[in-house]
């Protein structure tokens, strides 16, 4: 039997908190793009995705294809580089660390017009080189 575990500061389940810190991120028009792109990506790859919605969440996206699961969060910046979201990722990396995800967990960094993607371990985030898998 599976148990869910809940925020203790609201009834958010865990794919939107970690460690009683809840992660908040918009969805302005810019972001809502990005997350477009980032679905057609994995359609393009051969994955199914489901957007996650709401204020409070780690997770943008949750693909799936006969290999396994990935859930993503989805970010833009300026530039390249992930260390204005180290925060996120050590949210990220708490996850993975516990091991209570049935799948890989990646950071998407759409910058300089294209994306950077991350696999999150536990210690931390490592670029993800060459095409996409």
């Amino acid at each position: 039997m599976e148990t869910r575990r809940y925020c203790p500061r609201s009834s958010i389940d865990l794919f939107s908190c970690v460690s009683g810190r809840c992660a908040m991120t918009g969805t302005n028009l810019t972001s809502r793009a990005i997350l477009f792109d980032a679905t057609a990506e994995l359609k393009r790859s051969g994955y199914h995705s489901v957007r996650i919605a709401g204020s409070s969440r780690l997770f943008d996206l949750i693909a799936w294809n006969r290999d396994g699961f990935l859930f993503i969060a989805v970010r833009r910046a300026r530039n390249f580089g992930i260390s204005n979201h180290s925060h996120h990722v050590s949210q990220l990396s708490s996850l993975v660390k516990e091991t209570i995800l049935p799948g890989r967990v990646q950071f998407w960094l759409y910058a300089e017009n294209e994306w950077h993607r991350y696999q999150i371990l536990a210690g931390g985030a490592l670029l993800i080189r060459g095409r996409f898998q």
